[in-house]
């Protein structure tokens, strides 16, 4: 065995990894479980690869080893456990994880008694592979994609606060690796699929981390500087701006401590966020400051959101002020986020000696 061939064929791979690895323990944003999950995956890659390298060398004996087919089998096996474990990256994955996990376990007998089922490939005594001539002989790669398609639709339906844009971030890395197994598979190609998986890993990573980083670290909102990066990128979509400052978190702070300050805080980014999505985002601004930006939403229709977060509202201990303006046309959105503001402070008066809950004794 070529290592030397070996280490240069999988030696973007390889660089992705170690990479990959490296920001992951950089990474302070990102949740513990998905750093794991992440560094599992990575482990997998790497065996994956060496396993294909190990059975590139057994290719060149002259009599069939029984080390190939287990090899061979393996490797098939691998390609959906990868992603399966790539699907426990989303958060409701775990509620699913025993019957997802039943295709895998259900191909494992299939896969290792194949050599002698002929369902799937086998090999003759002269060290020569053969695959049955129907579709199951893309058995694995079907596990693959019934997997993407999940991952994805998980993704897509359980995280409502992801943008249009971000949405396109995701659908991008799915297209890659669809693409990718695609033209391997119609072009019979014998290569390794590692790289293909480090490379759409990598792709997740960098969504994770760009997301996270625009996510306010106690509330999970929109952080400022989102804000000011939206206010520009989005402001031909944007219809209306609502300012909202929440009453007495000073207070708060002072009488009960920070911590029932945070739960505060985060109380009211949960009924704020009511109907959170691709055209509705939601922002902290500041330490008891929040905005909202509609996209393509009517007066009417705001209106009733605004009502429907101060009936969350009322059904809490906190207070907050609301005050919106319509961009109409011709008019800057920082002009509408002034005039938003001005109506906020009116309400906040007419709230004025509405407190906040006393301490606790």
């Amino acid at each position: 065995m070529d290592s030397a061939k070996i280490f240069a064929n999988h030696f973007i791979m390889l660089a992705e990894l170690v990479g990959l690895w490296s920001m992951l323990d950089m990474g302070v944003h990102i949740k513990r479980k998905t750093v794991r999950t992440m560094k599992s995956i990575i482990l997998l890659i790497g065996l994956e690869a060496i396993l294909w390298s190990v059975e590139k060398w057994t290719q060149s004996f002259e009599t069939l080893s029984i080390a190939r087919p287990i090899l061979t089998s393996t490797i098939y096996l691998l390609y959906p456990i990868i992603m399966l474990v790539v699907i426990h990256l989303t958060k409701i994955a775990d509620r699913y994880v025993r019957w997802l996990s039943i295709p895998v376990i259900i191909s494992a007998p299939i896969l290792y008694t194949s050599q002698w089922t002929h369902l799937i490939f086998w090999m003759t005594e002269d060290n020569l592979y053969h695959s049955v001539g129907n579709p199951l002989k893309y058995y694995s790669y079907y596990l693959v994609a019934i997997y993407l398609l999940i991952f994805l639709f998980l993704l897509l339906k359980y995280n409502q606060k992801i943008s249009r844009r971000d949405r396109m971030s995701i659908l991008w890395c799915i297209a890659i690796a669809v693409l990718g197994v695609m033209i391997m598979v119609i072009a019979d190609m014998d290569v390794d699929y590692s790289t293909l998986f480090a490379s759409v890993l990598v792709l997740y990573y960098l969504f994770i981390y760009t997301k996270t980083a625009k996510a306010d670290t106690l509330t999970g909102l929109l952080n400022r500087q989102c804000y000011y990066a939206d206010e520009q990128r989005e402001r031909d979509r944007i219809t209306c701006v609502v300012s909202v400052d929440m009453n007495d978190l000073k207070k708060i702070n002072d009488s009960q401590g920070h911590e029932a300050g945070d739960l505060a805080l985060m109380t009211v980014s949960t009924c704020l966020s009511k109907g959170m999505g691709r055209k509705k985002h939601v922002y902290r601004i500041g330490g008891d400051e929040f905005a909202i930006f509609y996209l393509y939403w009517d007066e009417d229709d705001v209106r009733t959101d605004i009502a429907t977060m101060q009936k969350l509202l009322s059904k809490t201990d906190y207070v907050c002020a609301f005050g919106y303006q319509m961009v109409e046309d011709g008019m800057e959105l920082r002009e509408a986020m002034r005039e938003a503001d001005r109506k906020m402070y009116l309400n906040k008066s007419e709230l004025k000696g509405t407190t906040a809950p006393k301490p606790e004794q």
